[in-house]
């Protein structure tokens, strides 16, 4: 254990270990399935120092990976986000990418949502890029079901309402007839959709094409590949 001021919340250090989001380590500690040396801790903001105690998970130790990856993945539509393996719930994007480290994604896109995915084990770099006070710029692809007036154009970037609050576009410009190219920096759940039926149009499809400074580029459907160092480091300066 650690002074009550000093070390590291021990839902972080879980986070940072790959167990699972900030969020899910809190849950797993108030359920009692974590352990510090021999007593259960019930209470998600103990301080711990890590290098002077034993952390286990459900009888599992606990301890940060010793090498990190960070993947990219273009996502096809119908394909879900979870870890969760299920018939009912059909192919997921770890399916897609199969490698020896226990990963979680960057955030999430719905089922029918295809596009630019983050895969890693960092869990001190998912928690910072997904809290919510956290805005960073993502660019997607819309295609519609008619073609878009100006003046709609106009609303989603002055802002409409939805039942969560405003929902309101960094940018918004049409690139082909009925595709358009869209930034927000926020991530509610289903915001571009939900945004579009508000102004009476229909999304056919929704491609993700960049988070921050990083890019999809030309990687096919269902492809994966290791980010590049400076792709890392680029995600780590947002």
């Amino acid at each position: 254990m650690a002074s009550p001021n000093k070390g590291e919340k021990l839902a972080k250090y879980l986070a940072r270990c790959g167990t699972g989001s900030r969020r899910k380590c809190e849950d797993y500690i108030r359920a009692g399935w974590v352990m510090v040396d021999d007593a259960v801790i019930l209470t998600p903001e103990t301080r711990i120092n890590p290098e002077q105690c034993s952390i286990s998970l459900r009888g599992k130790s606990v301890s940060p990976p010793k090498n990190y990856r960070y993947i990219i993945l273009n996502k096809p539509a119908g394909v879900i986000c979870t870890s969760q393996k299920g018939r009912e719930r059909g192919q997921t994007v770890f399916d897609l990418v199969e490698v020896p480290e226990r990963l979680f994604t960057i955030g999430r896109l719905d089922k029918d949502t295809s596009g630019l995915l983050i895969l890693t084990n960092d869990g001190e770099l998912t928690q910072r890029l997904t809290h919510p006070s956290f805005q960073k710029e993502k660019e997607y692809i819309v295609t519609t079901s008619k073609i878009i007036a100006k003046s709609i154009l106009d609303k989603m970037k002055i802002g409409v309402q939805l039942d969560d609050g405003e929902s309101r576009f960094v940018s918004a410009a049409v690139i082909a007839n009925n595709r358009v190219e869209v930034v927000l920096t926020e991530g509610r759940n289903r915001q571009i959709r939900r945004t579009f039926k508000a102004l009476g149009l229909s999304v056919t499809r929704l491609h993700r094409t960049r988070v921050g400074n990083l890019k999809l580029t030309k990687l096919p459907a269902g492809k994966w590949r290791d980010l590049e160092p400076e792709e890392v480091a680029s995600l780590k300066a947002l």
